[in-house]
This record gives C-alpha cells, structure tokens and sequence, in this order.
C-alpha cells in the first residue's frame, strides 16, 4: 500500500520501506541545514565585531524605513537579536545563520523538484553549504540577499512545474521582500 502520510509503508519492487517523517528526503536536509546553525554558534564569536556589523549594529538600535547604505530588513533582524540575545555576538549573527540554513533546505528542495533523488538533494543541500557557512559567518545583508534570490528560484521553479498562477503571488512577495533587504534587487 501506498500512502503519503509519515510512517506508511511504500512499496518499492519485492521490498517494503517503512519511513517516517524523522528519516525522509525533508528531515535528512533540515539535519544538514541544523549542522550549518550549530557550526555558526559554535564558532560565531571568536573575532569580534566586523566593522560592517558595527554599522548594522548601531542602525538596529535607531530603527529607521531605510539607511544609505540598505533598507530595513538587516538592522530589523540585528533589532530582534538585540532584544533577545543582547549585545552577544554570536546571539547577533544568529538570524544570520538561520537565513542561510533555510536556503540550504530550499537548495535541497529544488533538487527534489527537478526530479532528483534522496541522494541528489542531499548532494545539491551539501553544494550550498560552503557559501552557507561564509555568507552567514557575519550579520549582514547578504544572508537575507542569498535567501530572497534562494526562495525566488524555488518559487519560479514551482510555477513552471505546476503552472499554477498562485505562484506568482509568491515570486513577487519574495521580490518583495529582496527590496526590503538590497536596494539592487528592483533591477
């Protein structure tokens, strides 16, 4: 029997498989994406403030609708690790680090939509994970710059294989959202 719910069996040839939803194709890659935060805690405090965490660090005690250097979105996360972890450093690079383990899910997640096996997903989630661990090394925008264009070719991805115009919705509000981070991302 068939079945798409967690832990029904599945039928493959002579051999039943019986999988759950702590060993599927999702769970292996949101380990992978898990490993990436605990090496950011791990090893996120070591050097001190860079000096462009520095600047996003004092625009995230005075929030403002836009700074010179990029919009909203990084000093409002710097805000919100303010507020739970302080002045930690590794507390502030925190969302960082979440911002990159995400796009190494959705990275594995395109992989599975193009038809790629457990093996090719956790092959193209281990691809992503060297850019990972530098780009979310430091609180800055380019974290939520790699997520935003990450999930945009996720959602355009979805919208070719289904041709379901709902997609669009999701396409724009990622856009949308990459226009809140880098000014670079309307052109």
């Amino acid at each position: 029997m068939s079945g798409s719910s967690p832990g029904a069996a599945k039928l493959y040839g002579p051999h039943t498989i019986r999988t759950s939803r702590w060993t599927g194709d999702v769970a292996i890659l949101v380990y992978l994406a898990m490993a990436t935060v605990i090496v950011h805690v791990l090893t996120g405090g070591q050097y001190g403030f860079q000096r462009d965490e520095l600047a996003t660090l004092e625009d995230a005690r005075h929030l403002a609708w836009g700074y010179v250097a990029y919009p909203p979105v990084t000093p409002f996360f710097g805000r919100i690790s303010l507020e739970l972890f302080g002045t930690s450093l590794t507390g502030f690079r925190f969302f960082a680090a979440i911002a990159e383990a995400v796009a190494v899910v959705l990275t594995g997640l395109m992989a599975r939509e193009l038809g790629g096996s457990r093996w090719a997903q956790l092959v193209a989630a281990t691809a992503a994970v060297p850019f990972c661990l530098a780009g979310g090394a430091l609180m800055q925008y380019v974290s939520f710059d790699y997520l935003s264009w990450v999930l945009t070719a996720y959602f355009t991805l979805r919208l070719l294989k289904s041709d379901d115009p709902r997609w669009w919705v999701a396409i724009g509000s990622s856009i949308g959202l990459g226009c809140w981070r880098q000014m670079c991302a309307a052109i």
